[in-house]
């Protein structure tokens, strides 16, 4: 059996080694000189050991005593491990964490392997509706009641805001937020039950405006409303090409000099890079490759971009060269122009319209459109099917929009 004067005795040797007590307790002597307590025992028949402290903070006395305890769990026939890892897990669960402390944990857990845009939804989510509702509460404490009430502050914020919608689509995607952050709260043993998990129904999502074509009195404004717009020549550029091209607003603004080839008059649009997925990037919808025939008026567009872009992305931030546009910028542009019901998405519902009016084959829009073909296999194929048609598709294109007069 130890005593304090035989524990101060015990020198460190090259390797650690044992010194028994009694009761299956024992003094670890390690190389660096300190000394812990461990405990020894058996449960249905496997040898563990658990840790009792160090020495001296922990005593000979205080350690004897921890090793009755042990062995009283095991009298009932409980692993003293076991228990020990319940009783950090109880701990955990009553000691108190404000949803503000969790929401920024979970986001950390996040934020990197996603995109600018998600980053940016969810700070904002949490900056103007979340944590004003419930952010210094603590996280067990947050009922059904209150993510309810969240959702019509919601509503009520965003309804009183111009060109925002009435708020619903906000509101759901709040309530989104608030589930998986209680449920990264519960797997990490800070709550026990979501408070969202059955409201899923409580704010029905307003309809989906579909895209559509451009009137005839918008078509005959728009050459001129571009031409004598005050946005800069890369915004109208930008929208220029969006209407030539047929492509997203989120394509353009992501459109790399590295895919642009004047020469061959294409441009070739790579799926996105596992890196890219990694941070919920693609670089078209539907991640696979997409090629855009150049029109005689795209070329034009891109050569003049060549002098006020940067190396990397045909167009740029209009305040910061070095980052890329922000989608929003040529629909608040379209807004100033007086076009103020019509979105860049309804460029394509235009080119889509006219073109099947013209008689072109469906086949070769949709392939222009970049939509996905149901045949799943045919379509990681045919990326450059009839491309010498859709190039004489897309020069009638770009002259049927010059043609649009007043």
């Amino acid at each position: 059996m130890l005593n304090d004067t035989k524990i101060k005795q015990l020198k460190p040797r090259d390797k650690m080694y044992r010194v028994a007590d009694h009761s299956g307790l024992c003094l670890e002597v390690r190389p660096n000189g300190s000394k812990h307590w461990r405990f020894r025992y058996r449960f249905l028949g496997k040898a563990s050991m658990l840790s009792l402290g160090e020495y001296p903070i922990v005593g000979l006395a205080t350690a004897r005593q921890k090793t009755v305890e042990q062995k009283a769990l095991l009298d009932q026939n409980i692993d003293p491990a076991k228990y020990r890892i319940e009783e950090k897990e109880q701990a955990k669960l009553k000691a108190e964490s404000t949803f503000r402390d969790i929401a920024l944990e979970w986001y950390e857990t996040k934020k990197n392997k996603r995109s600018e845009s998600f980053r940016r939804t969810v700070e904002k989510a949490f900056e103007r509706d979340l944590l004003p509702a419930f952010g210094n509460k603590d996280i067990k404490a947050i009922t059904p009641h209150d993510v309810l009430r969240m959702q019509k502050d919601t509503i009520k914020r965003v309804s009183k805001q111009m060109n925002h919608g009435t708020g619903e689509s906000t509101a759901i995607r709040n309530r989104q937020l608030v589930n998986s952050i209680f449920n990264y709260a519960i797997a990490n043993l800070r709550c026990e039950s979501n408070p969202a998990i059955s409201l899923g129904q409580t704010v029905e999502r307003p309809p989906k405006e579909t895209a559509r074509p451009l009137t005839d009195e918008e078509k005959a404004r728009f050459n001129s409303a571009i031409k004598n717009s005050r946005s800069t020549e890369m915004v109208k550029n930008a929208i220029m090409l969006l209407m030539y091209s047929m492509m997203r607003s989120i394509e353009i603004c992501r459109l790399r000099w590295d895919w642009v080839d004047l020469d061959k008059r294409l441009i070739t649009i790579p799926p996105a890079t596992k890196e890219q997925l990694d941070q919920g990037e693609r670089n078209i919808k539907m991640n696979r490759m997409h090629l855009v025939p150049l029109s005689n008026q795209m070329i034009k567009i891109l050569k003049s971009q060549q002098e006020q872009s940067n190396d990397e992305y045909v167009f740029c931030s209009v305040f910061n060269k070095s980052k890329i546009m922000n989608k929003t910028t040529i629909n608040a542009a379209l807004r100033s122009m007086g076009f103020e019901t019509l979105t860049a998405h309804d460029f394509r519902a235009t080119a889509s319209t006219l073109l099947h009016e013209a008689g072109y084959a469906s086949e070769w829009i949709e392939l222009q459109l970049a939509h996905v073909d149901k045949n799943a296999v045919r379509g990681t194929y045919n990326h450059a099917q009839n491309l010498e048609e859709r190039r004489e598709m897309m020069q009638d294109w770009a002259d049927m929009v010059d043609g649009w007069k007043g």
